[in-house]
């Protein structure tokens, strides 16, 4: 398992790459530091004026590399024993993923926000894509994520086979942390008018409904084999985003996992909403996997 972290030298990224150097380092694993230069940034269009085409992609070649090695210096106090840096030239997420298939088991490291507000607004469609589009985990770390040995994990679930390998993948942090994994099931219950016109809830069958969730995905939890880590599962009313991150605060957990359908289309846009609303809202490193393709998939 290699780490590749991305990092755009923003003050925002600097957690990310300081969990993904942790993370290399407790793992004995390989670090890769990668940055992009996007020749077509507003930065970079002032070099047409005074170098060539050749010299400009060699230029900025050479003085990424160089500020990319001064960034991780002055960010990460323990670095890792094996770490390469890495500098592309192109487009953000076509680079990352092509740099992605050339490693070792990775596991993609990038922060949720970029630079300013005006590239937040972007960042969010580009992790969003990133996402969907990766065929390895994807960890998305927010600016204000603090590294801790991770001790509380929690994990997001439906039934699918997506949130299988997010619990498979939890398990496997879990025990080599000594962790706690802390299953949530957000739903929400749609209201009905009853005869005399008021709105009433279908929560007399709420408690069953609970009952059988939580059962089944204890269920699961056994096929998974990861009985042995798992403390509490929590079948809860409230949208799925808002009962997971709930869920990570009151744990003050070091991560939270989702399963990623890898769908197109209508399941697939929900996905990207619930993954977004808690990326943006999480206290912690958000953990995307992606399950191999279910039925019905494209």
């Amino acid at each position: 398992m290699d780490l590749l972290i991305a990092t755009d030298f923003s003050d925002n990224s600097r957690a990310a790459l300081k969990w993904g150097a942790f993370l290399a380092r407790q793992l004995g694993s390989k670090a890769t530091v990668m940055h992009v230069v996007d020749l077509a940034a507003g930065d970079n269009a002032w070099r047409v004026l005074v170098e060539t085409p050749e010299e400009i992609e060699r230029s900025a070649v050479v003085e990424a590399d160089e500020r990319l090695r001064a960034f991780f210096e002055e960010t990460v106090e323990d670095s890792p024993e094996d770490v390469d840096f890495r500098v592309e030239l192109g487009n953000p997420i076509d680079e990352i993923l092509a740099l992605a298939e050339t490693v070792d088991d990775p596991i993609i490291v990038v922060g949720t926000r970029g630079k300013s507000r005006f590239q937040e607004f972007f960042l969010g469609n580009t992790a969003r894509r990133l996402v969907r589009q990766s065929e390895t985990p994807v960890i998305l770390v927010p600016p204000d994520a603090e590294v801790a040995k991770p001790s509380q994990l929690v994990v997001g679930v439906d039934f699918s086979d997506a949130s299988r390998e997010a619990i498979r993948r939890s398990s496997l942090m879990a025990r080599t942390y000594a962790a706690d994994v802390h299953l949530v099931y957000g739903y929400v219950l749609p209201e009905v008018a009853t005869f005399d016109g008021s709105m009433s809830s279908i929560a007399t069958e709420s408690e069953e409904l609970v009952q059988e969730k939580e059962k089944g995905i204890a269920r699961i939890v056994e096929e998974v084999g990861a009985d042995d880590v798992v403390k509490t599962i929590n079948a809860v009313q409230l949208p799925p985003a808002q009962a997971i991150v709930e869920e990570a605060k009151e744990r003050q957990a070091q991560f939270v996992f989702l399963g990623s359908h890898g769908r197109r289309g209508m399941r697939r846009f929900f996905l990207g909403n619930t993954a977004e609303r808690v990326m943006r809202n999480a206290p912690c490193p958000l953990f995307v996997v992606r399950a191999e393709k279910e039925e019905g998939d494209e």
